[in-house]
Formats: structure tokens, sequence, C-alpha cells
């Protein structure tokens, strides 16, 4: 942990006592459940931490609040909508004001200004597809309503933007009349007002995005080590990651896509000290308003922002799209041998100009399929998949369904590869079921003799149930011949090596670790290797950028 970490981290500790004391049951959440699975403690570069609480919870806390009758240490705050005038954020925080961080969003009412812990409310939601939708669309508004500072909703479609508009007028227009506090009091009974025995999913907002649960992910837990603490998570928390962050959950970012919150921070000053220099100099109703109002005239001008953006995006892939198809097509057979030989990080380099283009962040929103051709397309994900990177598949291929055209039957068949790819991730990783897994495997082996997942998968269950050295060379020449297939496989050599250190090999299990982790960003993995060797692979990655 650094330093900020460190005072967050003490923000939890102080947190748990309080909700042992006052029967308050929550669980860890987001990124900060992600690291205690991943990493077991923070995401080496995380600036906060995030707790789920249902609404009954929330309320019970708040009660508790509201009332004065909670015991904090000296200059802790929980602040929320109801107790602080200017927060507008639908999100509470439990607050070190002897601490400073900086947040624009935040600045108008000063209090939530120092570290702080963030509780992700959960709410029960009406049953019914029709009734879930509504609901939705209206906590979208309600979350638009509650904050005049930025667009919530920014990354809808442009239909799905202008219903939301043509809701959030009719709300805006209403708290011209009667006022936002009264508007907002509205929504928020109706949002929150659905009894939890009769719910079966829960709703939650997370930034701009909205998630929902089944209930019984909220009413089942277990318990993981966050830093040395035990603490509750969901039973179902691997699958409320994947429901998160995708199929990929268990990697670690590259580093430039590594989130860190943009904020100013001073461990040592409290945030009162720096609110209070600007707090008394300014009108917080008048700035309110102008916010207010222009965010209402930006959202008004969005959809046409918007069509802007899809119209420049569009002329971006035509001006562009001819030179990458004659390239990829004129070069169509020796990617085929690429293939072929197994040669990936060539194809992929191959690829290079046509995956930035349809991967570009306007392309990618608004669905725009860059055209080449499916003999290409075919090849490129192929590769992906063999490579052990079906959950990168999706974001081409599911573009190139959008498109009116048929599927090659080729696509077809590499789409019910990452299907069954995406089956064996959830039995493995999320369900832990070696009776699935192995179902899986004995279904499909022999239409994909070597596919690497499936590898990955038959290994996991001999290392589940290896119980003599006799296993480990079993597992130390699987191994062996894999590698002589998919030589570049970290989380292959790192099962090779645990099998060789299982057999007297220590030496050469240690380099062998060393070289798994340089080549897997599967965070499971890298753990697994510090749980083996002392060998940290993140302090490794941070001790390297600070040598630079």
């Amino acid at each position: 942990m650094d330093h900020r970490q460190e005072t967050i981290f003490n923000l939890l500790q102080e947190f748990d006592v309080i909700s042992k004391k006052y029967g308050i049951d929550y669980f860890i959440a987001a990124g900060t459940a992600l690291g205690a699975i991943r990493h077991r403690g923070f995401l080496p570069w995380d600036d906060d931490m995030d707790i789920y609480l249902t609404r009954d919870n929330w309320n019970k806390l708040k009660d508790l609040v509201e009332n004065d009758e909670i015991e904090t240490p000296e200059n802790r705050i929980f602040v929320f909508n109801e107790n602080t005038k200017y927060y507008r954020n639908n999100i509470p925080r439990y607050v070190n004001q002897d601490t400073s961080a900086l947040f624009m969003s935040q600045a108008l009412n000063g209090k939530s200004l120092g570290q702080h812990l963030e509780f992700l409310i959960l709410d029960p939601m009406p049953v019914g597809e029709k009734e879930e939708e509504e609901y939705i669309d209206l906590f979208r508004v309600y979350s638009e309503l509650l904050s005049p500072y930025f667009t919530i909703c920014r990354d809808l479609t442009i239909e799905e933007w202008d219903k939301h508009f043509e809701l959030y007028q009719k709300y805006f227009n209403r708290a011209n009349e009667i006022g936002d506090e009264e508007v907002l009091k509205e929504l928020g009974a109706k949002l929150q007002g659905y009894p939890t025995e009769d719910c079966e999913n829960y709703c939650m907002r997370w930034g701009d995005l909205i998630y929902t649960y089944p209930r019984e992910y909220l009413e089942n837990y277990r318990y993981e080590t966050f830093e040395g603490m035990k603490i509750q998570v969901s039973k179902y928390v691997e699958t409320m990651m994947r429901i998160a962050y995708g199929d990929d959950w268990m990697y670690v970012p590259e580093l430039n896509n590594q989130i860190i919150h943009p904020h100013i921070e001073d461990y040592s000053t409290s945030c009162l000290e720096y609110s209070n220099r600007y707090l008394g100099k300014v009108n917080r109703e008048e700035i309110i308003k102008k916010y207010r109002n222009v965010k209402y005239t930006n959202l008004k001008l969005f959809s046409k922002t918007k069509k802007v953006e899809m119209l420049t995006a569009k002329v971006n892939v035509n001006s562009k799209s001819k030179t990458i198809s004659a390239y990829l097509d004129e070069n169509h057979d020796n990617l085929l041998n690429l293939l072929k030989n197994k040669n990936y990080d060539e194809i992929l380099s191959e690829f290079d100009d046509y995956s930035q283009l349809q991967l570009s962040s306007d392309v990618r929103k608004y669905n725009i399929f860059v055209p080449i051709s499916d003999n290409c397309l075919e090849i490129l994900l192929a590769s992906l998949v063999e490579k052990g990177e079906y959950y990168k598949v999706d974001r081409y291929l599911n573009i190139r369904k959008s498109n009116d055209s048929k599927l090659s039957d080729r696509l077809i068949e590499i789409d019910e590869m990452v299907s069954f790819c995406r089956e064996l991730s959830i039995a493995r990783y999320d369900e832990k079921d070696e009776a699935s897994v192995q179902s899986l495997i004995d279904k499909y082996e022999a239409k994909y003799p070597n596919l690497l997942d499936i590898h990955r998968a038959k290994l996991w269950i001999m290392e589940n149930n290896a119980k003599s050295e006799e296993d480990y060379k079993s597992i130390d020449e699987y191994c062996e011949n894999v590698l002589e297939t998919y030589p570049f496989d970290g989380e292959i050599m790192a099962s090779q090596a645990k099998a060789k250190s299982e057999c007297g090999q220590k030496d050469e299990a240690i380099e062998l670790y060393k070289k798994a982790i340089v080549n897997t960003r599967n965070g499971l993995i890298w753990q697994k290797v510090e749980d083996e060797t002392g060998i940290s692979r993140s302090e490794m990655e941070y001790d390297l950028i600070e040598g630079n």
C-alpha cells in the first residue's frame, strides 16, 4: 500500500467497526472487490474504495447518522444528499476531513473533499422486463437532474439519448415550477420505494453506468482477504466482476489503461482549510443555478453533437478503410500462412491499422463497421481465439454482426468458439466447478483439439487434483508438450513452474515463474507466483516505471 491507500484502508477499518457495532451489512465492491480477488488488496494504482450497501442497510445507516447516534473518530463525517445541501451525488461518502482529495465536481459542498469511502447503494427493482426498463429510464433521469456539473448518460446511443432527453426535459420543466429538491424527492421516493421482499433484481449506478444484479447476489456472501483483513464479498463476486469489467476481469490492464481519478491530494491538510478559502467568496446558489441551466442547454444540443461525431467517424472510416482493406486482401495468403504457423503477434501487427480504426472510441461508440472482407477478419479473430484471448473477439464481431450482410461460415464457427471459451471461463473462474469444466472439455475437445483455453482448463483440473510427485511429473510433461505449440503462454509456464517446484527442481521453477509473469497479464497467475515465490509482478512493473 502507498500512503494514499493506507489512509483509505484506515477508513475501511473504521467503517468495519461501525458496521459491526450497529448491524450494518456491507460488501466491498467494484475495483476494491476486484483487488481482493486478483491482488488480495488494492489494485496497485487504485485511489479510492467502494462499498456495496443495499437500500435497507443504507437507510439504517443514514437514520443513525441523522439522529447523531453513531460514534466516529474525530474529523470523520458521513456525507450524502440529505445532510449536505450542495452534495449533488447519489453515491454517499465516509470522509476523513483531516486530509484532502479535491474533485472539481465536489468543490461547492466542501465537506466531501477528504479521502473517503464511497457507498454504492443497490435498490430493489420492480418485477417485469418492461417495468425494469422504465425503472432504469427514470433512474438515469434522476441521476442527470441530481448532478448539474456534467452529463451523466453521455454514452447512450443517439436513439437512447433522444428518449432520455425527452424524459429529462419533462422533469426539468417540472423542477422549474416546484424546485429541484421537490422533484428529486418525488423521483427518489419512487425509485427507492420498491419492497425488497418482492424484488428479483437490484439496480446500482456506478459512474455513468447502471448495473442490475440478481437478488441472490446480495444475500449470499463469503470472506476474502484484503490487505490482511478478512472482509465480505458477494458469494458471486466473480460473476459480478464479469458483468462490470467483462470476460477478461482477471487480466491486469496495461499501464495506459489503468484508471486513476483526476484530483488533487494532500494527506496533511484538512479539506475544510482548502474549501474555506473560497466558499465564503462565492454565491453557491447562483453557481448551481448557472451550472443547471448550462447543462440543460448542453443536453438540448447533445443529440446534434452526437450526430456530428457519428458523421465525422464515418468520414474517417470511409477515408481510410479502402487502403486498409486493399492491403489486407493483397496479403491474405501470407496472413493465412501466419495463422497456420501460429505466428499470432505477426498477424496482430499486420492488422494494426485496421484495429486502431475499428476500435477507436467514436467508431465503436456508433457501431460503425470498418469494411474488410470476412476472409481477412476470420484470420484476425481466429488468431485471437487460438492465442487464448477470446474475450477480445466480441469487440470486432459484434460490430460485424450489425452489418446487414450474412456472416461467413467461418465467422459463425468462430462465434461458437467464443461462446464455448466463455462457458469454460465461467465454469472455471466464476463457478470453480470441475465437473462443468470437464463436461465442456469432453464435449468440445474433439472439435477444437488444439485450443489453448482447453489446455489451460485441463491443467487447472490436473493441478487441483495433484497429490503426488508422479501427478506433478505428468503436469510437467503435459506443459512441455503444450509449450511446443504455444511457447509464449505465461499461464502454461506458471503451471509447469509449480510442477517443477513440487518435483524438487526449485531453481528451475523460480526462473520459469519469472518468465511466466512477464508472459501473461492474468492477475490470478501473478498472485499465484507471488504466493509461491514472493516475487511481485506488480512491483516489478512499477519499479521499472520509477527506474525510467
